[in-house]
């Protein structure tokens, strides 16, 4: 292959990898949710109206995806592009009120604002709403979109924030403010006054994609949509498409899906084969495959469940039960709560507080052996908070065999049949 075909396959499989933005075939199962986005970007941008909504979902769910994609949609249009203005922040960037307030002031060009005599925040933050506020209903709108948005909500009091959405809320000047973050529960984290502005509009990604759906990305990802030697494209896509057939590379997607259930992981497996590739045979393999796997992917959850508590581990042997009794699907905390409970007062003639055990599940949350999968809005909604397992029953049931000085009775537990 020629030094120029070699350059352009891999900067097309180098854009399609990126760890975020491009997701390739499944954003068309965020249809309903782009359309909802789209609607409320256009309708601050065309009619005026100030809205807020915040996009939900684990690292790597697709976010920044579906974000990327509604965004370059919606300033296609002709309408919204003449009236509305973007700002991007990101909490792990803009780290306070003044930063923050620097970069709002040098992207929508405020001149009068950067030129100001004036040294504190407040009297800077005073002088840029006034500025956006003496607008009227026909004034250009903005659409502020606020990456890593928990890590606003560190900022002290959470000005900014207030400030935003209280302009949202008092409708003087049209802006649209998209919050992207992580965490399920993070309507807990603002202020009371900060909460009571917020929209309450949510847009949830869940973790519900298919083996079926993963290996299509993956083919997507590795495949070639636009090549100048049209024969090489031809050949490279047949390919792609007989390797993602073989066992060995199904059981390996199979593997990180049940263990990551991310695009990221997908595609960071994916990087990984094609850096294995040479110039002299430009093609993907098994065994480049493998390589990648074998190397980048060790089964580092292992070594965190053997480093558990007693307790987290008998929690975690609770989950397993609860995973094979509803097939997968998922679960949350009071259901786990009642399965451990009913474990320790027939078989141990123990009893625990929820509080304790509430910790020990939090903290398999930390270290992602349980990851969420929906929404929670308060600390009672938290506990029905739906959840999976990471690692599957037979697994965990395997590594606990390696794990030293476990009570009788939850080893039996570990080996028995579903019902404590």
């Amino acid at each position: 292959m020629s030094p120029d075909l070699w350059k352009e396959l891999n900067t097309a499989l180098q854009y399609q990898l990126k760890p975020n933005g491009y997701s390739g075939h499944l954003l068309s199962h965020f249809d309903a949710k782009k359309t909802h986005l789209e609607d409320i970007i256009k309708r601050t941008a065309l009619m005026s109206e100030s809205n807020s909504v915040l996009i939900i979902g684990s690292s790597g769910s697709g976010k920044a995806a579906l974000l990327e994609c509604v965004v370059e949609k919606v300033f296609q249009d002709r309408a919204v592009c003449d009236n509305m203005l973007q700002v991007s922040l990101d909490g792990m960037i803009h780290i306070d009120g003044n930063t923050a307030l620097q970069d709002i002031t040098r992207q929508l060009k405020l001149q009068e604002v950067e030129d100001a005599p004036l040294r504190s925040f407040s009297e800077k933050l005073r002088l840029l709403l006034d500025t956006l506020k003496s607008g009227t209903k026909k004034s250009k709108s903005v659409l502020f979109i606020l990456n890593q948005f928990d890590l606003f909500c560190k900022h002290k009091n959470q000005n900014l924030l207030y400030n935003l959405f209280d302009i949202v809320q008092s409708q003087q000047t049209p802006i649209c403010v998209v919050g992207v973050c992580c965490q399920p529960d993070i309507l807990q984290k603002l202020e009371n006054r900060v909460n009571s502005r917020f929209s309450h509009q949510k847009i949830l990604l869940c973790e519900s994609i298919t083996l079926e759906d993963y290996i299509e990305s993956a083919k997507h990802f590795v495949s070639l949509h636009n090549f100048e030697d049209a024969k090489f494209l031809k050949r490279w896509n047949s390919e792609i498409a007989c390797l993602f057939i073989e066992s060995e590379v199904k059981d390996i997607l199979e593997w990180l899906l049940n263990r990551q259930r991310t695009l990221r992981a997908l595609k960071n497996l994916l990087t990984y084969a094609v850096l294995n590739m040479k110039r002299s045979q430009p093609k993907l393999t098994v065994e480049d495959i493998q390589t990648a796997y074998k190397k980048y992917f060790p089964d580092y959850k292992s070594e965190l469940i053997l480093g558990l508590s007693v307790l987290d581990v008998s929690l975690v042997v609770a989950m397993t039960h609860i995973t094979e009794i509803y097939d997968g699907e998922p679960f949350n905390f009071e259901i786990v709560f009642s399965e451990l409970d009913k474990f320790l007062r027939n078989r141990m003639k123990w009893t625990i507080e929820k509080a304790v055990v509430r910790k020990s599940f939090e903290r398999l949350l930390r270290i992602e052996l349980v990851k969420s999968c929906g929404d929670s809005t308060s600390c009672e909604l938290r506990n029905y908070m739906p959840v999976r397992l990471m690692i599957r029953p037979y697994e965990i049931k395997k590594i606990l065999g390696k794990y030293q000085n476990l009570p009788g009775e939850l080893k039996n537990w570990i080996e028995s049949s579903l019902n404590p």
